[in-house]
């Protein structure tokens, strides 16, 4: 069994412990922010490069991605979940490009209005909630629009928001796939809940760099000189 944490003693700053709780518990665009911070501690850019680039993927922020993979580019080798995820997400990016350059020059400037099926499926996911909102299609269409924005919050990691809308329009979040996704968001809102140290420690047993944070956590566990 895997002792226990001190995290006073191995004097981890928030936001590296935040990062990687945010990591765990999903809540991909938090923890891409959380990591993007982290990254300013030379001990910790490599750690920082790798779960950064996966939460913003995940999260549909190429921007944010993109940075990231430059730090990643640093290392010998891309680790393979990061790889996979980024050529996942090539078809994507290209598709975004065209979204954007069909939108520019006409008279109305870039597109508006774009339908939030449509965003969904160039993973903008913020975009697509605000449309849903902005369109009142959350009203007029429940049952098209309330999956596809329980959806978009699920992807983002914002839980708590996927909860609440549960909770207000439930009887049009029935199907399948919305059933699957309140179901994971109440466990993992239920994981954010328990002390940083077991995230910390499910990181260090799950997560595909866990290794690292491993070894980050040893350096830091070290005597601090006198």
């Amino acid at each position: 069994m895997t002792k226990e944490l001190d995290l006073v003693r191995l004097n981890l700053r928030a936001p590296l412990v935040e990062a990687v709780c945010a990591t765990m518990c999903s809540d991909w665009s938090e923890a891409a922010d959380l990591w993007l911070d982290v990254g300013r501690d030379p001990d910790c850019r490599a750690l920082a490069a790798q779960c950064g680039l996966q939460a913003a993927l995940t999260a549909g922020l190429m921007d944010l991605a993109e940075y990231f993979y430059i730090g990643v580019g640093g290392l010998s080798e891309m680790p393979g979940y990061l790889s996979d995820l980024w050529t996942k997400q090539s078809s994507i990016r290209a598709a975004r490009v065209r979204f954007y350059s069909e939108g520019i020059g006409g008279a109305g400037g870039r597109r508006r209005g774009a339908p939030a099926r449509e965003l969904m499926r160039l993973h903008l996911y913020r975009e697509a909630i605000r449309e849903i909102f902005v369109s009142q299609d959350f009203r007029n269409k429940p049952k098209e629009s309330l999956p596809l924005l329980a959806r978009a919050y699920f992807m983002l990691g914002a839980h708590t928001s996927l909860m609440g809308l549960y909770n207000a329009y439930k009887i049009h979040l029935q199907d399948a796939d919305s059933t699957a996704i309140v179901q994971r968001a109440e466990r993992l809102l239920s994981r954010r809940a328990e002390p940083p140290a077991r995230n910390l420690m499910r990181f260090q047993e799950q997560h595909p760099a866990g290794a690292e944070l491993g070894a980050l956590i040893e350096l830091r566990g070290r005597p601090l000189k006198p």
